[in-house]
């Protein structure tokens, strides 16, 4: 099932194909569906929703689409109230090339991961809850539900030894390896994927899986076979993905009518 969004088509595309107006429109001053800092914020808003909020910190990006060396990348604030307007541009040494806004040094491990993974277009922060608990215990998230189906073999860890850079991005894309997600220990983690449609819905998925891991084990609950979870995790990427962003992005359509009024007519 392909999707059908503006947001999924872009991000989906070739970064080597022109499709982004630069900002904003300069007629209008507004927005369009496509535009990379809308992706950014509707991205944010679909995660707020489904509890997977950071309060003020945390970080959504997206490779831009003409220059494969820069990423529109969201500032501090609440994840539900972000607008395009908030989202800056920046280039791999983090000088400010759209926006109002210097970059924080909060932000570099972005450019690190880009960096390390040509094919990586989009790098998603979170503290969510049930993903703070399991970055304690230096494990995997369980093979408990379906949703943790699409983590088979795609988890990695990465420890701050309180001496070096905070998150530092060359050391947690070496530990990522072509995996796309890495548990940050004691603090969160980090979705590195092809698109921003697929690091959305991963992030909402390693909440709910990382609930599940615990609850099941609560109740003594039993893991799946892995040739299940090699199964499941084809038709998650299939089909899952995509259906659920396509959700989440009509949901925002009925209830954030100030993110919507950013676009052009």
């Amino acid at each position: 099932m392909m999707c059908a969004t503006p947001l999924c088509r872009a991000t989906s595309a070739s970064s080597t194909t022109s499709r982004y107006r630069r900002r904003r429109n300069p007629m209008t001053k507004t927005w369009t569906e496509d535009h990379p800092a809308f992706q950014v914020a509707a991205s944010r808003r679909i995660l707020a929703r489904e509890g997977c909020e950071s309060r003020v910190a945390g970080h959504v990006s997206v490779r831009d689409a003409e220059r494969s060396d820069a990423f529109w990348v969201s500032p501090f604030g609440y994840f539900s109230e972000t607008l395009p307007s908030d989202v800056n541009c920046y280039d791999m040494e983090l000088n400010l090339l759209d926006g109002d806004t210097p970059a924080s040094p909060a932000v570099r491990f972005h450019a690190g991961f880009y960096e390390a993974r040509p094919d990586a277009n989009s790098v998603i922060h979170t503290h969510s809850h049930y993903v703070e608990v399991l970055s304690t215990t230096g494990k995997d998230v369980g093979l408990y539900s379906a949703d943790a189906c699409l983590f088979y073999q795609e988890q990695a860890h990465y420890a701050d030894d309180g001496i070096g850079t905070p998150v530092d991005g060359p050391l947690m894309a070496e530990a990522l390896g072509q995996r796309s997600v890495v548990l940050i220990g004691n603090h969160g983690a980090c979705f590195v994927c092809p698109s921003l449609e697929e690091a959305t819905i991963k992030a909402i998925a390693y909440e709910t899986s990382a609930r599940a891991h615990f609850e099941a084990q609560i109740v003594g609950g039993h893991e799946m076979v892995e040739a299940e979870a090699a199964r499941a995790k084809k038709a998650y990427h299939k089909h899952f993905i995509p259906m659920m962003w396509e959700a989440n992005y009509r949901r925002l359509r009925k209830t954030d009518a100030d993110l919507f009024e950013t676009l052009a007519d």
